[in-house]
C-alpha cells in the first residue's frame, strides 16, 4: 500500500526543523551582541535626562521586527555566505578592542557609536545570510531605528542643541517686554524682576526634541509611510517641540514673574511632561490623517502573505554564530577580570575638603534637586564666602568607584555648562599638575566673563588611580582619540572627586591664578 505524498504547498517535518536550526544560532548571537551595545549605552541613557528616551528604542526596534515578519520575502539564501560570515567574525572579534576602549572611556560618544553600528552591520550580515538581499531590505530601517538611541556626538549636540535653546530664549525676552514684563536673556537663562528661568537645565538640552524625532521616524515606519511622508512628519515634529518648548517657557516665565520663584519649582516638571505628551499625541493625530488619506482605514501596513520558510542547513551554520556569541560573552567576562586586576588603590591619593567655616561671611549652599540629577553624584556640598573682598563659591562632588564617575565628570564641565548660563568662555588653559599638601591634582584654570565681569574658575578632579601607583597626569587629561587609546593601554583611571572654585572681580589672570592657588592650600587637605 502507498503512502500518498503531502502537498507541496504544506512543508513536511523534514524541512521545518532544519529550516529552524539557523535561526536558533543566529539569535544566540544577536541577542548577545545587542545586550552588550545596550550595556555600553545604558549608563548614559540613566545619567543624562536627555537621552532617557533610549530605553524605549530598544523595545520599539523589536516590535517593529515583529510587525513586519508576517510580511517577510522569500529568503533567497546566498550561494556563497563565507564572506559575509568572515564580517560577522571580524565584527565579533572587534568587540574586543572597542569593549577596553570603552571601560576607560564611558564617556566617549564615538565609542557608542562604534558598538551600534557593528551590532547593526552584524545584523544585517546575519539577515543576509539567512534570507539574501529580500531579508536585508525588508529588516534595515527597524534595525537602523535604533541609532536614533546613540548619543549625539558632544560638539554636534552642544551646536544643535544649545542653540535651538537661545533661539527660545531670544523669543521669549522679545515676548515679555512687548508684553510689558522687563527681561534680559543672559544665554539660556531669562532674567526678569523676580529671579531667573532657564530653558532647561543647563546641560540636558530640549528633551522635547530628540524624543519627537524618534516617535516621528518610529510612527513613519510603523504606518509603512512613503519617503515624503516621513519627512513631513519628522518636520511637523521638531516644529511641534519647538512651539510647544515655546509655549512652556512662556508659562514658566510668567508664573514666576507673577507667584515668584516657588512656582517655577513647582510647575517645572508638570510643563515638561505636559508638552511632550502634546507632542506625541499631536504626530499621532498627523499620522492618523496621513494615513487614512493615503489607504484605507482597516487595510494592515504591512499585509500577511504566504511565504516559503525552508531554509538549508548548508545557508548558515548554527555552531558557527553559537562560537560569536561565546566570544562576545568571553570578551566581556576577560575585560572585568583584567580590570579589576588592574585596579590597584594608589595610597595618599584621595582627599577632602576642609571648609572655611571659620570665615565669618562663609555661608553653605544648598545643590539644587536637577544638578543632583545631571551628576548622580554620591557626595555633595557648596559654599560662598570673600576673601580679600572677592567672591568665592566653592562646590565638591565625590562619586564611588564605577563608570558614573567619568560619565558625569566628563560630560559636564565648566566650558559646556557655564555657557549656557550665559557666561563667554574667554581662556583655557588647558590644564596642568599641582601638587597641594601632598595631594596631586590635575587642575583647569578658565577665566570667563560673567555679564561684564571676569570669573575665574579652577576646575580640580583626583584620586586617579595607575596599577604602577603614578598618577596619570597630563594622559589622563589628554581628552584627544590618541589620549584615550593610551589611557585604555594604561588602565582603568578612577575619577572619584570633583573641586570646582569660583571666584569673581580679578582683573589680572595672574593675580587671580595665585589667589586660587592659596585657597586650594587652605581647602584640600588628604584624606
Amino acid at each position: 500500500m502507498k503512502v500518498a505524498a503531502p502537498p507541496l504547498d504544506v512543508p513536511s517535518s523534514t524541512t521545518t526543523r532544519p529550516a529552524a536550526l539557523p535561526f536558533l544560532g543566529v539569535g544566540l548571537f544577536l541577542v548577545v551582541l545587542w545586550t552588550a551595545v545596550i550595556k555600553q549605552l545604558a549608563p548614559e541613557w540613566s545619567l543624562n535626562p536627555q537621552y532617557g528616551y533610549g530605553w524605549s528604542v530598544p523595545l520599539l526596534m523589536v516590535y517593529l521586527l515583529w510587525q513586519r515578519w508576517p510580511a517577510r520575502p522569500t529568503p533567497t539564501p546566498p550561494r556563497h555566505p563565507l564572506p559575509a560570515l568572515a564580517l560577522i567574525a571580524l565584527i565579533a572579534l572587534l568587540m574586543l578592542p572597542l569593549r577596553v576602549v570603552a571601560q576607560a572611556n564611558p564617556d566617549w560618544r564615538l565609542v557608542g557609536w562604534s558598538f551600534a553600528l557593528a551590532a547593526v552591520a552584524a545584523s544585517l550580515t546575519a539577515a543576509f545570510v539567512i534570507g539574501g538581499p529580500p531579508w536585508v531590505n525588508h529588516s534595515s530601517f527597524a534595525v537602523c531605528f535604533f541609532l536614533i538611541a546613540v548619543p549625539w556626538p558632544m560638539h554636534f549636540e552642544q551646536v544643535v542643541i544649545q542653540g535651538l535653546m537661545r533661539t527660545v530664549s531670544t523669543i521669549n525676552v522679545a515676548l515679555l517686554n512687548v508684553g510689558g514684563v522687563p527681561a534680559l536673556q543672559h544665554g539660556n537663562v531669562i532674567e526678569i524682576g523676580s529671579g531667573f528661568v532657564g530653558i532647561e537645565e543647563a546641560c540636558s538640552g530640549v528633551r522635547s526634541f530628540q524624543a519627537t524625532l524618534m516617535v516621528s521616524l518610529f510612527l513613519g515606519e510603523f504606518y509603512s509611510f512613503t519617503i515624503v511622508r516621513r519627512l513631513v512628519l519628522i518636520i511637523a515634529g521638531a516644529v511641534l517641540a519647538f512651539i510647544c518648548n515655546l509655549a512652556r517657557t512662556a508659562l514658566l516665565v510668567w508664573l514666576t514673574a507673577v507667584r515668584g520663584t516657588s512656582s517655577l519649582e513647582a510647575w517645572h516638571d508638570p510643563a515638561g511632561m505636559s508638552i511632550l505628551l502634546i507632542c506625541l499625541f499631536g504626530l499621532w493625530l498627523l499620522s492618523l490623517l496621513m494615513r487614512r488619506r493615503s489607504r484605507g482605514a482597516t487595510e494592515p501596513a504591512w499585509p500577511q502573505r504566504k511565504i516559503d520558510n525552508h531554509l538549508s542547513v548548508s545557508t548558515s551554520s548554527p555552531l558557527l554564530f553559537a562560537c560569536f556569541a561565546a566570544w562576545i560573552v568571553a570578551t566581556e567576562v576577560g575585560v572585568q577580570i583584567w580590570d579589576r586586576a588592574r585596579d590597584v588603590p594608589v595610597p595618599n591619593t584621595q582627599w577632602q575638603v576642609r571648609w572655611p567655616t571659620s570665615e565669618s561671611t562663609f555661608r553653605r549652599v544648598s545643590i539644587p534637586p536637577e544638578t543632583k540629577s545631571l551628576l548622580h553624584f554620591d557626595e555633595g556640598s557648596a559654599g560662598m564666602w570673600k576673601n580679600n573682598g572677592h567672591p568665592r563659591m566653592l562646590y565638591f562632588f565625590r562619586w564611588a568607584p564605577g563608570r558614573t564617575a567619568g560619565l558625569s565628570v566628563k560630560i559636564h564641565r565648566p566650558e559646556i555648562c557655564l555657557p549656557a548660563t550665559g557666561m563667554t568662555l574667554q581662556r583655557d588653559d588647558r590644564g596642568r599638575l599641582l601638587r597641594i599638601n601632598g595631594v596631586e591634582l590635575y587642575v583647569h584654570s578658565y577665566r570667563f566673563d560673567d555679564r561684564g565681569e571676569p570669573l575665574h574658575v579652577f576646575y580640580c578632579y583626583g584620586d586617579v588611580r595607575s596599577p604602577d601607583g603614578k598618577h596619570f597626569g597630563a594622559e589622563q587629561e589628554d581628552w584627544s582619540a590618541l589620549g584615550r587609546l593610551r589611557a585604555a593601554f594604561n588602565g582603568r583611571p578612577e575619577i572619584g572627586a570633583v573641586l570646582e572654585l569660583a571666584a569673581w572681580g580679578y582683573r589680572d589672570d595672574a593675580e587671580a591664578d595665585d589667589a586660587m592657588q592659596r585657597d586650594l592650600q587652605q581647602l584640600v587637605v588628604p584624606e
